[in-house]
């Protein structure tokens, strides 16, 4: 784990059997009873109490509690004995790594006070000794209750004399050496009842004391005018806000009240000065409800070896990480090793250059200090519960992932972007987007990348389909074509052929009857020849059908990890016994076939190849009978060939026609799916692009509709219109209205569809090859001339190019000057700590991936810092942190989990870096760090304060 803050779920007021009200068993002897104890009655007790405090303890775990502070009135015998016992279980746990089972016990004392009438409690540190807590209840001249008796006597109030109000007594414990800075005092502050500091009269109590936090004896209330007074909202109580914490006080042996009424509560070590940062930070640091925590992190770092780290390892909190030390010990180092073991890509931006000095200054780094020493760089995430561990070496620039419980295997750097990806800025990058249109873009397209991919899968589907099903449609056109142009070449022999043998001279009436059949027989080959080569095709469908099915099933493979394990094989047992039918009727249709099952239709076709073989010897000799007539019959004979040929072709291309089948349907389903899947696009980005405006809360509006990018349709429209002599103005004109039409993509559409008309008027049924009706170009000043060269120019291909490709979106981003009155100029006109403290504004109200900025301050405004450190109390809920700061608020009231310091090893050198220390800011040497090298350091920790009221 690593040594940052994190929730505990806490009850700070659990009573032992030694309370007045405690229901249950009592382990002791009566008062009048003590005088005589012995060593075994001494025993026995002792014994007794330590299996009541485990079972006590096991009572805590099954509720869920993490954390209790005992605090009996005025007594301390108890919590000793439960601390005890917990702290030789926990070592247990530890050991077995069972943490969710470790308890942390508080010492604690609940005290009656005489001045303000009322009462509080006092937790002091979970190590605090058991002589101390002694030496506490004598110096306050309370008289404990012996130690073996069953229950404390009855409390009486903390005499006035002794503490007249909670300043004093926080001054009184102040006095003594162990316990400064080691305590921490919370009043009641129930809403009401005879103990609480909220009882009317009682509000400048309230309103002096340097209480940061207080308890309420079970639930509390929503009351808006109680809850105001506590949220610092009545100046009457010194607007004074302090966290609740809601307890339990449970007085029950069977633990009842446990988990009903508790707070979670986050800290590093279990100490009072860690519930007092607690208390600072509620927002961030105190829940009434399940706190809600980054599903996506980064687990650890792990450096094999490193010319400036050396080796080194930083568990990473699942929150808010910072990175923090004096300049060039080793922050942003850490953050590019991250950076570069995750395979994240420098933003992409329009300036190559740029854009190649910070790709050569990572290599260059990564070269120096891990290359050059054969440094590994090894990152685990967590995603969801399943730990991926990617491993990059500086030297082979292998790359190996582990997924779970699974073996490392070698993958891409593509693959580790894809399956953990990051977001991540270097210094003053942050400042550049705003005037990078595609990393702005990234902003809306992240999070939806998965859908936009799926979009763009099935656009790259549609387009493939819509090319097969245009040329399929083009082809059919052209063969149709084909076929009429033929058919006018046989109709023009057929009447040369029927004259000419009406002409013959010389040939007797038999004769002419023989050379009068030879056309009909001609027609009778070509039904034949086109019934068999109909089979042919139905043949072959057969033999792909069974070579297809040699691939089905797919195996069922292992079911053991499955819950409805006999269902499924089931399933299976069905699917194989429906493909076996399948296949058994493949092989029954494949067999219809063969010579067998053909042979009466072979029989029949033999008997006309005999009868046409008897019919040719006829008519060569009848042709053969009409000497004066040779010429003639040679040009007959001439046309027959002819037509032979042609009744072939013809018979093919129809055969083709079947084929082809009606791409028409096909073609304009995939004009409908490539419009429909454009649309979906942009509602998408729509819907994220207003997701974006509220994350930024409504600083940048973003337009992305009208924002169609026709910059390659214009190149492609230029180079389809070279030589025609159109001016370009007239391709502008396309494009503008296109632009400022309401549905950019149906005017699209329709703009292509009027040049599919031109493009198609060559292979058109229209004979006469007139122009078509395009009302929209026409409108953009093409005149008919103008629509004439284009049906020469544009081609099928050149069509097909521009219909098929996937239209991109480039959003217009805007900046909110006034948002009462909704003014907005260009982004990129915006000042750079503008666009920066928008685009963290949306960086941190945007859930998921975890998020890594080198020096963020670097970028925003000033005067943003407060409401950019209230997003991050927000984002650390969502998505995971990391930055490297020289500002202390963002640090100290940002209230980072876990605080990295860097430093030098040797401060006089300055070659090689450490990591000093880790912690939370709840941690002495952090604080310490912090105030020593950040920036206002000191000053952040009294504006923590001063926040407050305090």
């Amino acid at each position: 784990m690593d040594k940052g803050a994190h929730f505990y779920r806490c009850d700070f007021q659990v009573h032992s059997p030694r309370d007045i009200a405690y229901t249950g068993n009592k382990y002791g002897l009566n008062p009048e009873e003590i005088e005589n104890i012995t060593h075994q009655q001494k025993e026995k007790i002792i014994s007794e109490r330590e299996q009541f405090s485990k079972e006590y303890l096991q009572k805590m775990r099954d509720a869920g509690l993490n954390a209790i502070a005992m605090t009996d009135h005025h007594d301390v015998v108890f919590v000793k004995q439960l601390r005890k016992v917990a702290e030789a279980e926990n070592q247990i746990y530890k050991s077995n790594s069972e943490f969710e089972k470790i308890i942390t016990v508080f010492p604690g004392i609940e005290m009656s006070l005489a001045n303000p009438v009322s009462q509080c409690i006092i937790i002091f540190d979970s190590d605090f000794s058991d002589s101390n807590l002694d030496s506490v209840l004598h110096f306050f001249g309370i008289n404990p209750t012996n130690e073996f008796e069953k229950v404390t006597t009855p409390t009486l109030k903390i005499s006035q004399t002794v503490i007249n109000d909670l300043v004093h007594l926080h001054e009184k414990l102040d006095e003594l050496n162990y316990c400064k800075g080691r305590y921490v005092i919370l009043p009641n502050v129930g809403k009401s009842g005879d103990h609480t500091i909220m009882r009317n009269g009682f509000h400048e109590h309230y309103r002096k004391m340097p209480c940061v936090g207080g308890y309420v004896d079970k639930a509390i209330s929503q009351e808006s005018g109680y809850q105001n007074k506590l949220n610092g909202g009545d100046v009457n109580y010194g607007n004074k806000s302090i966290a609740l914490i809601s307890t339990s006080d449970n007085r029950y042996e069977d633990g009842r009240e446990f988990g009903k009424y508790s707070t979670w509560i986050k800290w590093a070590e279990p100490t009072a000065e860690a519930i007092k940062q607690a208390c600072l930070a509620k927002e961030s640091r105190i829940s009434q409800i399940e706190p809600e925590l980054p599903q996506i992190f980064i687990h650890s770092i792990d450096v094999t070896t490193s010319k400036f780290l050396g080796t080194f390892n930083i568990n990473l909190n699942r929150q808010y990480n910072a990175l923090i030390g004096g300049r060039g010990t080793g922050k942003s180092t850490i953050l590019e090793y991250l950076r570069w073991g995750l395979c994240d890509q420098t933003i992409q931006n329009s300036d190559f250059d740029e854009l190649s000095i910070i790709e050569k200054r990572r290599e260059a780094l990564i070269q120096k200090t891990l290359t050059d020493v054969n440094g590994e760089v090894r990152i685990t995430m967590e995603k969801n519960g399943i730990l991926h561990i990617v491993k990059r070496n500086s030297k082979s620039r292998e790359i190996l992932l582990k997924i779970g419980n699974g073996d490392f295997q070698q993958v891409k750097e593509d693959d580790i972007r894809k399956i953990l990806p990051i977001q991540s800025y270097s210094q003053k990058q942050l400042s550049d987007v705003g005037v990078k249109t595609d990393e702005l873009k990234r902003f809306i397209e992240q999070p939806i990348t998965n859908r936009l991919d799926s979009i763009k899968f099935n656009l790259n589907e549609t387009s493939t389909k819509l090319k097969n099903s245009y040329n399929q449609l083009i082809r059919k056109k052209e063969i149709e074509q084909e076929i009429d142009n033929f058919n006018l070449e046989s109709q023009s022999l057929n009447n040369q052929a029927e004259n000419i043998r009406k002409s013959l001279k010389g040939v007797t009436i038999a004769d002419q009857e023989t050379i009068n059949k030879k056309p009909k027989f001609e027609k009778e080959e070509t039904i034949i020849s086109n019934s068999k080569n109909e089979l042919t095709v139905f043949e072959n469908k057969a033999d792909e059908l069974l070579r297809l099915l040699e691939k089905y099933p797919e195996p069922l493979g292992d079911i053991g990890e499955i819950e409805n394990k006999e269902i499924i094989q089931n399933i299976s047992n069905e699917i194989d016994s429906t493909f076996g039918e399948i296949k058994t009727t493949a092989l029954a249709l494949k067999a219809i076939f063969s010579p067998e099952k053909l042979s009466k239709l072979n029989e029949f076709i033999q008997q006309w190849n005999q009868k046409k073989e008897a019919f040719e010897i006829a008519y060569e000799l009848s042709k053969s009978n009409s000497q004066s007539s040779q010429q003639q019959l040679l040009e007959i004979q001439r046309i027959e060939k002819r037509l032979s040929e042609i009744n072939k072709i013809i018979s093919d291309r129809k055969l083709l026609l079947k084929e082809i089948g009606s791409p028409e349907e096909d073609f304009t389903t995939q004009r409908h799916n490539w419009q429909k899947y454009h649309i979906e696009k942009v509602e998408l980005l729509n819907d994220q692009a207003a997701k974006f405006t509220d994350l930024s809360k409504n600083l940048i509006k973003a337009e992305v509709t009208k924002s169609i990018n026709l910059q390659p349709f214009k190149s492609q429209l230029k180079n389809i219109f070279e030589g025609t002599r159109i001016r370009e103005e007239r391709i502008d004109s396309v494009v503008e209205t296109i632009k400022q039409s309401a549905d950019p993509i149906k005017e699209y559409t329709a703009i292509l569809e009027e040049f599919r008309l031109l493009a198609e008027l060559k292979v058109s049924e229209d004979k006469t090859l007139k122009i078509p009706e395009t009302p929209i170009l026409t409108n953009c000043g093409y005149s008919e001339d103008h629509k004439s060269k284009l049906c020469s120019q544009i081609s099928a291909d050149d069509w097909l190019r521009l219909s098929a490709s996937e239209l991109e979106f480039n959003p217009e981003f805007y900046y909110t000057t006034n948002n009462q009155l909704g003014d907005v100029i260009p982004f990129r006109e915006a000042s750079a700590g503008q666009q920066a403290t928008a685009l963290l504004t949306v960086l941190l109200n945007q859930p998921g991936i975890p998020l890594l900025i080198d020096q963020p301050e670097d970028d925003i405004d000033n005067r943003a810092i407060d409401q950019i450190i209230k997003n991050i109390w927000e984002a650390k809920k969502k998505r995971q942190l990391i930055f490297t700061s020289h500002n202390a608020n963002l640090v100290v009231n940002g209230d980072a989990e876990l605080v990295i310091c860097c430093d030098y090893k040797d401060s006089t050198s300055q070659t090689r870096g450490i990591i000093k220390e880790e912690g939370a800011i709840d941690k002495k040497l952090v604080r310490n760090e912090i105030t020593s090298v950040m920036e206002g350091g000191e000053k952040a920790f009294k504006l923590r304060k001063d926040k407050y009221g305090f």
